[in-house]
C-alpha cells in the first residue's frame, strides 16, 4: 500500500531527474505523465506512468503511450500497457526505474521518419 512517504520521495526522484514529468493523483491511482521525443522520428510519445494506491509498490506502475509503437502491449484495448523489461524490488525500485525502461524502449523501436522521394 502507497504510503505519504513514499509518495514524497518517489516526487521529489521524479523531480530531480525528469522535471518535465508531473505527478497526478486520481481515485485509486496515482503516477507521472510528459512527454518524451522519439530520438530518431523527432516524434512526441506521451507517457503516463500510472499505479494503483492499494497495490504500490508491490506492483510496478503500468505504462501508457501515446501513440504506441513496437509490439509489445498487454491489456484491453482502450488501456493497452507497455510491457517493459525490467526488474521489480518493491523496497528499491521507482517510477523513475519504469522511465528508464521507457526511455530504452523507445531508443530501440522508436522508427526513423519516412522519407519521401
Amino acid at each position: 500500500m502507497l504510503t505519504e512517504a513514499r509518495w514524497q520521495k518517489e516526487k521529489e526522484l521524479m523531480q530531480s531527474v525528469f522535471p518535465e514529468f508531473t505527478p497526478f493523483t486520481r481515485v485509486n491511482g496515482f503516477g507521472f505523465e510528459g512527454y518524451l521525443k522519439g530520438s530518431k522520428s523527432g516524434c512526441l510519445y506521451h507517457i503516463t506512468l500510472e499505479a494503483d494506491q492499494a497495490a504500490y509498490p508491490q506492483c510496478p506502475p503500468g505504462v501508457l503511450m501515446n501513440p504506441r509503437i513496437g509490439n509489445a502491449w498487454i491489456g484491453a484495448t482502450d488501456r493497452r500497457r507497455l510491457c517493459v523489461d525490467r526488474e521489480w524490488r518493491p523496497a528499491r525500485s521507482t517510477f523513475a526505474n519504469t522511465l528508464l525502461a521507457v526511455i530504452r524502449y523507445l531508443d530501440e523501436f522508436d522508427p526513423e521518419p519516412f522519407l519521401a522521394s
